[in-house]
């Protein structure tokens, strides 16, 4: 793992346990392990980290589920068993996906960056149940019930886990499926 990497997993890390407003300098130079000229080399003060540390979370936790599930080959059906998977056992927490969720709130750039994550998550799901269905409709729909199934169960507390998500996303799939 390069150092700027790791200055970003630990940023996602801190953003998690702490919140936006953990993301100092000095929090992160603990996290991280690393020194505050280190940090400068790669960033451009805090604001230039939390821009970066955005790009990393949408690449982390979407554009890189997605790339690993359009490298496959399948049905639409199968694509979205293989994203339910990949995304349910993934190592990241609900707590980093509730934290960025928070700081958008408050924060344009935030908000930006998880519009535009929200959708191209939506999008996806939309294209995988157009595919399954032919039906635009009923893809707009349940793109948005399998997405909001997601965020929900990273919201309620305890959150719901995986292995018990993963039974209420086949509940609904096997529920609306055409087939």
């Amino acid at each position: 793992m390069s150092s700027k990497e790791k200055w970003l997993s630990s940023g996602l890390d801190l953003l998690g346990r702490a919140g936006p407003g953990g993301l100092t300098i000095e929090r992160l130079v603990d996290a991280a392990g690393l020194s505050t000229g280190s940090f400068y080399y790669h960033f451009a003060g805090v604001p230039g980290f939390k821009v970066a540390l955005l790009e990393y979370f949408e690449e982390l936790h979407t554009t890189r589920y997605i790339a690993e599930v359009e490298a496959t080959s399948g049905t639409g059906r199968e694509r979205l068993e293989q994203l339910m998977n990949v995304v349910l056992t993934s190592e990241e927490g609900w707590d980093v996906e509730v934290a960025v969720r928070a700081w958008a709130l408050d924060d344009e750039q935030a908000r930006a960056a998880k519009e535009r994550v929200d959708r191209v998550r939506i999008d996806y799901l939309r294209e995988l149940w157009l595919e399954l269905s032919g039906d635009a409709v009923a893809a707009d729909r349940m793109a948005k019930v399998l997405y909001l199934l997601l965020l929900g169960a990273g919201h309620i507390l305890p959150p719901v886990p995986p292995a018990e998500l993963a039974v209420l996303y086949r509940t609904v799939i096997d529920a609306a499926d055409p087939r």
